[in-house]
């Protein structure tokens, strides 16, 4: 299971880009927005405050116009747009050894059309995605933290590869259990959680397309479980983590079947007095996944994959404080889909817009069979402003196997694996005290000869990727 790549939404016959209803609910959300944001920058910082009975309400706004032209992705329109409508309400009740937290979030798309990217990873309208129950237990003398949070919770991971809030998605995944956490004052972590995953609903296109609300539902026939460690960082800024994560999914359709452990290791230098810095994970796959072999649906082809991301960055002195940085990942995918053996990786519930770019309406690259390596430019111009070109080439880690999230693939191998290569800029201006921050960005995709020979017809064009949000926060 891909929390940021769902399957490829089948397109629902094309009408009228903007009907009069549509027009008129967009009017409103203009409105309501410009409010909102003046309201917003004159309300008192207090707000966010925890008051005297120990009470702390807390919301963040975010509106996102998005575009993509052409639509590279295979029986969708021509080109794609969105305003991605994101809204989120926390709620904390805080005593001296039990916190009460809940939150509701309301992620909704306006602007797209019956010919659409639509899916869940874009609108989940009015949900609660966090409500639970934290119980501050002892941890010692040394200024350690310890928390076990029971019931509806997000959470990020390590580096978030494997599990994430997302950020730059408009929704977020949510699981049903128990998460228990422990930090100390020298920064060395532990964590240990089980968990049921939350299926996000609707999922039909006429709901998605209406932004219709409906309660996610937990999914029982599914069990994610992990352990991790993090040591203290040493003299010299070094840090590493260890983790262990199992998966495992029962649906009544066998080719749907999971039950894979993912055994992982990161070292990093993190950004520090050093001016270099660097970044090694490796994650290893066992276990069993559903498929289809020779027109059967079977639960027990075997697993046996792997995922590795290696950087190195160095940050020059003087005006800006330019960082370059180079990086390289893979991920391998099923050589031969045929066989009673499966070689995809299989990112779970993770994040990739730090490492693959935006995702949104665009999002062409997973961490499912995958090799790209890249450049990275970073700069910092002024304290609240902050810039970013990067540059990736992009292959399939097998030819036979799939490019994940786009539907194209040829199992003969004939096709090739060349991807294409990819321009990303992005400037992030954060004003206000963070109560307010802008970032607008583009991403430019030149196609390779992967798409059109298994498509086997020529692309529309080398697509463009266009944003720019507004977040507000009180």
């Amino acid at each position: 299971m891909n929390a940021e790549n769902d399957p490829l939404p089948k397109p629902l016959p094309p009408r009228g880009s903007l009907s009069p209803h549509r027009c008129a609910s967009l009017g409103r959300y203009v409105a309501r927005a410009l409010v909102a944001v003046i309201a917003i920058h004159t309300l008192p910082p207090v707000l966010a405050q925890t008051d005297a009975s120990g009470f702390s309400f807390t919301g963040t706004q975010r509106s996102r116009y998005e575009s993509v032209d052409p639509q590279f992705r295979p029986g969708l329109g021509t080109d794609d747009r969105v305003l991605a409508v994101r809204t989120s309400l926390r709620f904390d009740t805080r005593l001296p050894k039990l916190d009460v937290a809940g939150e509701i979030m309301d992620s909704r798309a306006l602007l797209n059309d019956r010919s659409s990217f639509l899916s869940t990873t874009v609108v989940n309208a009015l949900e609660p995605v966090q409500a639970y129950v934290a119980l501050h237990l002892p941890a010692g003398t040394d200024g350690a933290t310890s928390t076990l949070r029971l019931g509806l919770v997000t959470l990020d991971l390590g580096k978030r590869r494997l599990l994430a809030r997302n950020r730059y998605r408009n929704t977020v995944t949510s699981f049903l259990g128990a998460d228990w956490e422990r930090r100390d004052s020298t920064g060395r972590a532990a964590r240990a959680f089980y968990l049921e995953p939350r299926r996000a609903l609707p999922t039909d296109a006429e709901s998605l397309l209406d932004n219709t609300p409906q309660v996610d539902s937990t999914r029982h026939d599914a069990a994610f479980w992990g352990v991790y460690y993090r040591t203290a960082p040493d003299a010299a800024g070094d840090a590493v983590e260890g983790y262990l994560l199992s998966l495992r999914e029962s649906p009544a359709d066998l080719a749907a079947a999971l039950d894979i452990m993912s055994a992982g290791v990161r070292v990093e230098r993190a950004a520090a007095a050093h001016p270099w810095r660097y970044e090694v994970e490796a994650v290893l796959q066992r276990g069993t996944s559903g498929g289809v072999v020779a027109g059967v649906a079977r639960n027990d082809l075997a697993v046996h994959a792997h995922f590795l991301h290696a950087e190195l960055a160095y940050t020059f002195s003087g005006p800006w404080a330019p960082t370059l940085l180079a990086q390289y990942d893979v991920a391998t995918g099923d050589d031969d889909p045929l066989d009673r053996r499966n070689e995809r990786f299989n990112t779970l519930f993770g994040a990739r817009r730090f490492d693959f770019g935006p995702t949104g309406i665009f999002g062409p690259f997973a961490r499912s069979n995958l090799e790209t390596p890249g450049l990275r430019l970073m700069l910092h111009p002024r304290a609240h402003l902050q810039g970013m070109i990067a540059y990736r080439a992009y292959h399939l880690e097998s030819a036979r196997d799939a490019w994940v999230g786009t539907g194209l693939a040829d199992p003969s191998g004939r096709s090739g694996d060349w991807l294409g290569r990819e321009i990303e800029t992005r400037l992030t201006w954060a004003a206000n005290d963070n109560r307010l921050s802008v970032e607008t960005g583009v991403a430019k995709l030149e196609l390779g000869a992967f798409p059109a020979a298994a498509e086997g017809v020529a692309p529309r064009g080398d697509p463009t990727y266009f944003y720019g949000s507004l977040t507000t926060r009180f």
